[in-house]
């Protein structure tokens, strides 16, 4: 049972189990087992479950499957015989039975009065390499171990992670982001009158707007793919640093914070709406609460506790965010059924991300620090529980 630690080493840790319903498949092809007029063979495996997560750009789809049927072992040994598909495996999962994807790469911070060439050496020694050193921390890695490892990926943390100068050392854990619910109609501005019916439930912005409309504040909003080209956003100065963290900076995609839309079955939808919310111009009938306000776009596909979520606050934090706003989260229990485990599930937020919200809290604005708004959810579950409440 793999254990893994977010923390420090007198924090607690936690255990991830294998699930008996849950199988993972990567294309090569990053196409979806489902898509296209005409599926193929290997589709059958899948056909009788339930999608239950996926990550398109990456090729990566979580089915939920009855092993009464057909076992999880017949289904991925018939998956592997596609040429078309990378990997087909088990699926771990933590005490709300919710998924938890690993890959082959690790989060590492050394102790700060460590020496970054020792750092590395010890890098090296444990079999890893070095992708990419990590400007939001002091002496902090992303590593990478050789194609293979599987999960051996959570041995290699433990032993690094109990040496006396390491800090913190994590697997990259990758779980499901789940969209908070927004609602389009501008009630939520000023009282209005929809369908005949007058609806007052605003959160009083007409008032404040008479004192300021965002002039002079920069909103980053980390989201899904965002639409730069909309009317609302096409005033002269209104965009700032787009990025999209799913590439690397140097890549023609990577300040393209644009709805990639790579696959119709997972559509990019949100991030437009939910920066039309904080700061659309007001210019084509839809005001933001902030319509004078500058947006920094940044677009983020992967999943929960990856390394693109803490790169994508560290860009805000660099690039002049007033305000970070994150309107996602972990996956919400059912609001109406209390005892959906969701409600008292906990979600560890790992080393990785806390640091880089720490850096953008303490580093924003010039070193005079910034408000982070991230999604307290929509569930009937605690905040403190839910990963958000941070």
């Amino acid at each position: 049972m793999p254990h893994v630690r977010f923390g420090l080493k007198e924090e607690p840790g936690f255990d991830l189990k294998k699930s008996d319903r849950l199988i993972a498949v990567r294309t090569r092809s990053r196409r979806s087992l489902r898509a296209g007029p005409v599926p193929p063979r290997s589709a059958a495996e899948v056909v009788d479950g339930e999608l239950v997560l996926a990550f398109p750009e990456a090729g990566v789809e979580v089915y939920r499957v009855a092993p009464e049927k057909k076992s999880l072992d017949e289904r991925k040994r018939a998956l592997r015989r596609d040429p078309d598909v990378e990997f087909a495996g088990g699926v771990l999962v933590d005490e709300a039975n919710e998924p938890v994807l690993y890959t082959e790469n690790l989060f590492v911070k050394f102790v700060d009065e460590a020496d970054p060439e020792e750092c590395t050496e010890v890098i090296q020694q444990a079999g890893l390499s070095v992708k990419k050193e990590l400007g939001y921390a002091t002496n902090a890695f992303f590593v990478g171990a050789p194609e293979g490892t599987g999960e051996r990926i959570f041995e290699i943390a433990e032993a690094l992670h109990a040496r006396p100068d390491v800090e913190y050392c994590h697997p990259e854990l990758v779980r499901r982001r789940a969209r908070k619910a927004i609602f389009a109609p501008q009630w939520h501005l000023k009282t209005a009158v929809i369908g005949g019916r007058v609806v007052n439930a605003h959160a009083h912005v007409e008032p404040a707007h008479a004192v300021t409309r965002g002039k002079g504040v920069t909103i980053a909003i980390i989201d899904d793919g965002i639409d730069i080209d909309h009317p609302e956003f096409e005033e002269e100065g209104k965009v700032a640093a787009p990025r999209d963290v799913a590439f690397p900076l140097d890549h023609p995609q990577g300040t393209d914070p644009r709805p990639k839309d790579s696959n119709p079955l997972y559509p990019e939808d949100h991030g437009t709406a939910c920066a039309g919310v904080a700061c659309a111009s007001g210019i084509d009938g839809a005001s933001g609460v902030a319509p004078e306000a500058r947006l920094l776009p940044i677009r983020l596909s992967a999943g929960l506790g990856s390394q693109q979520e803490a790169e994508a606050f560290q860009w805000a934090a660099d690039h002049g965010a007033d305000v970070i706003s994150c309107s996602w989260g972990p996956p919400d229990g059912r609001w109406w059924d209390p005892e959906d485990p969701l409600h008292r599930q906990r979600f560890p937020l790992p080393a990785s991300t806390r640091l880089a919200i720490d850096y953008a809290v303490n580093n924003g604005r010039g070193g005079r620090g910034r408000g982070d708004a991230l999604a307290p959810g929509t569930g009937a579950g605690s905040a403190e529980k839910t990963g958000n409440g941070r």
